[in-house]
């Protein structure tokens, strides 16, 4: 079977591409990518695709990577496909970091093909990794001490990104390149052996094989695809442990039931863990051993609360734990009256309209989506805004203020999800404290001539 035909059938059996699927390439000019690229653009025609490409300069090799830059723009005008430079400065975005450079220029490199891939509206992202890539990436994982999960290896494809050259090997890339007499550029900084990727790849594999085993990376391919398949039906599992335990916040926190997750075993419980730090984290980075180790300690009560790595909290609240970024939400919006607004970091749509005159009876249920005040006593314009330090109200029915903080301690609000309760705000100060309780000041009354309904619903 020929390299296309390879190709070919991958794409087929593992649905990675459609008819007018928008493509972003991750082109680097070296022998992958360039094959990825030439591939794709034999597949353009008779899958109808939009192409793109994206060339990175980490900042790392000057010299080098203006010459990739260079051959990269010609290669995408050669085949029509549209082409965007990204440059980077990688050792400066490093500085300060717990992360090594090659580690950080992954996180870029992956945030950039998400953002450009969103700003091009391309539905696929392409990657150039194959098989031997996949064999020097479960063997660092397996030394760096991975789970099951880390011995899965690289996926075929994961939400936008697919790996057309999956299960081709570098030689038969090398041949592909040679018999279509394709140029590429080479990296020389991956013949250092100062890398551990690189040390893997010139060292340590060349020497199993030729001591040790010469099918080793059959075998390791092997190994990987059977940790798969089981791993596929324990996820199942615990995916259902997941849905009993775990509740999503408007605003995106995780909320774990400490009392049903105790029922688990431990085996289950990690699983759900990485599960919501991957969630929260928005990265599918596998969290180490001892990680979750300590987020479970929380659970049990044995602890409070843990930093987990990429700006997490973890924090147990009664018999509930809470996974949230650090940084607190942030939103203030205009609320037009006879209009909507949205507050996007919490799926949520304000509303604000006069009413008729009718009933005048006072909208007195607690903790309503809807409210009605008093239009009389309102000084526009309204906003709509997240609590902040010292915000006071007066809740109705009670002659002084009393701290907003306070009134969501005394309504066991936990710390965690108070910067999700939206105020709505006039001239004058708080009128409703979004959910719970409007403020005192603009109650309807006898002498209320005119109405206003403020309402919100999340989506």
């Amino acid at each position: 079977m020929s390299f296309y035909e390879k190709v070919r059938h991958l794409i087929t059996d593992n649905n990675l591409l459609s008819a007018k699927d928008s493509v972003l390439i991750a082109l680097s000019g070296g022998p992958d990518s360039v094959a990825l690229l030439h591939i794709l653009t034999r597949l353009k025609k008779s899958l109808r695709l939009n192409l793109n490409a994206i060339y990175i300069n980490h900042g790392l090799r000057p010299r080098a990577a203006a010459k990739e830059e260079l051959f990269c723009t010609a290669l995408c005008q050669k085949y029509d496909v549209k082409f965007r430079l990204v440059a980077v400065d990688i050792k400066a975005l490093s500085a300060g970091s717990k992360k090594g450079i090659e580690e950080v220029a992954r996180d870029f490199r992956y945030e950039q093909f998400e953002k450009s891939a969103a700003e091009l509206d391309c539905n696929k992202i392409a990657l150039g990794h194959h098989f031997d890539d996949r064999v020097e990436t479960i063997l660092f994982r397996f030394m760096r001490g991975t789970g099951p999960t880390g011995l899965k290896g690289i996926p075929v494809s994961r939400g936008k990104i697919i790996r057309p050259l999956f299960n081709l090997t570098k030689q038969e890339i090398l041949d592909y390149l040679k018999k279509n007499n394709l140029k590429y550029c080479i990296d020389k900084s991956n013949s250092k052996t100062e890398f551990r990727r690189n040390y893997i790849r010139n060292r340590l594999l060349p020497e199993i094989r030729a001591k040790l085993n010469p099918a080793v990376d059959r075998g390791i391919i092997s190994l990987s695809e059977i940790i798969s398949e089981e791993e596929f039906y324990l996820e199942n599992i615990a995916g259902k442990a997941y849905l009993k335990c775990v509740t999503r916040s408007p605003g995106g926190k995780l909320v774990l039931a400490s009392d049903r997750f105790a029922g688990y075993d431990l085996w289950v419980q990690r699983r759900v863990i990485r599960r919501c730090i991957a969630e929260v984290s928005k990265t599918w980075l596998t969290p180490s051993k001892e990680v979750i180790g300590r987020v479970i300690e929380v659970a049990a009560g044995k602890k409070k609360a843990v930093s987990v790595p990429g700006n997490l909290q973890c924090h147990r609240f009664g018999q509930e734990l809470y996974f949230y970024p650090k940084a607190r939400l942030t939103f203030q919006e205009r609320l037009v009256i006879g209009s909507k607004c949205k507050i996007e970091v919490l799926g949520a749509t304000l509303s604000a309209k006069l009413l008729k005159q009718g009933n005048q009876s006072l909208l007195k249920k607690r903790q309503s989506p809807n409210v009605i005040v008093d239009f009389g006593k309102v000084r526009p314009p309204l906003l709509v805004r997240n609590i902040r330090a010292g915000d006071r109200f007066c809740p109705l029915g009670l002659k002084g203020s009393k701290k907003v903080s306070d009134y969501l301690v005394d309504r066991k609000v936990s710390r965690p999800l108070r910067d999700e309760v939206p105020v709505v705000t006039d001239r004058r100060g708080i009128i409703w404290l979004v959910g719970y309780e409007i403020d005192e000041r603009v109650k309807m009354d006898t002498t209320t001539t005119e109405r206003l309904k403020i309402g919100i619903r999340y989506s």
